[in-house]
């Protein structure tokens, strides 16, 4: 990629920071957890420097797991994580993926997602219903409903500000962690913030 490609790719993404951002408000708020991944992932995979941006972004590197912050300050970091890593996983939307794909085994970790686990169990239909449960635990912003197309797949329905990719990777992290074959996510953002992540596996 050319200097001149970057520096466009970059424009075009800040641009779509500044457009979701125009969208929330004070009483949009996520959860602590989701912060400490990024800065985790951005912390193993780049240098001091991007871990140091992308705190600067986010205006403070630490982040109480369950306590509630604004998808504004999340949606800023979750952005300058992407640019940073967007050269090892194929662009700044496989980097976006791949954000959602190490949130979702930090929440299965937590005491509410051992909760969630206990009653669900490892079947993976019970664990695919309780991803609308879910996002209420993690985000007081938005919507997510799950429809059923079939008795191994379907589509989650998304209202967020958050980047569709970032919901797909969380979801392609849970299936995977049920060890379902043939799994596939696809996302589908018909709006701005209005996105549906299809799914389905053998």
């Amino acid at each position: 990629m050319s200097m001149a490609q970057s520096s466009q790719g970059s424009a075009v993404t800040q641009q779509q920071l500044e457009q979701r951002l125009a969208v929330l408000g004070p009483k949009d708020t996520t959860r602590g957890f989701l912060f400490g991944s990024a800065l985790e992932l951005v912390r193993s995979e780049g240098s001091a420097d991007a871990l140091k941006r992308c705190v600067d972004a986010a205006g403070s590197g630490n982040f109480t797991a369950f306590f509630s912050y604004p998808v504004s300050t999340f949606l800023k970091l979750t952005y300058a994580a992407s640019r940073e890593l967007a050269d090892k996983h194929g662009g700044f939307d496989g980097a976006m993926q791949h954000l959602g794909m190490r949130v979702a085994p930090r929440f299965l970790e937590s005491t509410t997602g051992k909760m969630l686990l206990s009653l669900v169990g490892k079947e993976p239909k019970r664990l695919v219903e309780s991803m609308p449960s879910a996002y209420k635990t993690a985000w007081d912003h938005g919507s997510c409903s799950l429809t059923w197309s079939g008795p191994k797949s379907g589509k989650i329905d998304y209202v967020n500000a958050v980047p569709g990719a970032y919901f797909a990777g969380s979801l392609m992290q849970i299936l995977n962690a049920a060890q379902l074959k043939g799994t596939r996510v696809n996302v589908r953002q018909s709006t701005l913030t209005d996105f549906s992540v299809e799914f389905s596996w053998e």
